[in-house]
């Protein structure tokens, strides 16, 4: 099995913080996933944003590199001003972009280009439920979300 790790929560309905610069993400709990799975970490939802991909509040989110899978219609990582936002990409071009989220459950929120960088695609998620085991690799403790 592939350890994902869970670097936080992520939101689409507002930007967030990921404290990456503060922790390496090796020391962060981590899910088991398929050895073949792409991702390079993980994000817990905190909200109802892509709630029409069958992903609920709980639910963990599988990001992987934008460059290895096409983005349009799928929801994707974005950065702005050291802060995140995970939203549908809807229209991605040189001037700006358009993020949505499903159903439009939030407005959607067009960026100039110029201030944004799409750092992941998710490339699958988790179901949170009681088999699902959140492991915490240094104090050998196992929490079931």
């Amino acid at each position: 099995m592939k350890q994902v790790h869970i670097i936080g929560e992520a939101y689409t309905e507002f930007f967030f913080d990921l404290p990456l610069e503060d922790e390496e993400i090796s020391l962060k709990p981590y899910i088991e996933v398929a050895p073949y799975h792409q991702a390079r970490f993980g994000l817990q939802i905190d909200d109802d944003g892509l709630a029409g991909w069958g992903i609920e509040k709980g639910d963990y989110l599988l990001i992987s590199d934008f460059s290895a899978e096409p983005i349009f219609g799928k929801p994707v990582m974005v950065r702005r001003d050291g802060q995140f936002l995970i939203r549908i990409a809807a229209d991605v071009n040189p001037v700006e972009s358009t993020f949505t989220t499903c159903d439009d459950v939030y407005p959607p929120i067009t960026l100039p280009s110029e201030n944004i960088r799409i750092i992941g695609v998710v490339s699958g998620f988790i179901k949170a439920t009681e088999d699902v085991k959140l492991i915490r690799r240094y104090d050998f403790e196992e929490e079931y979300v």
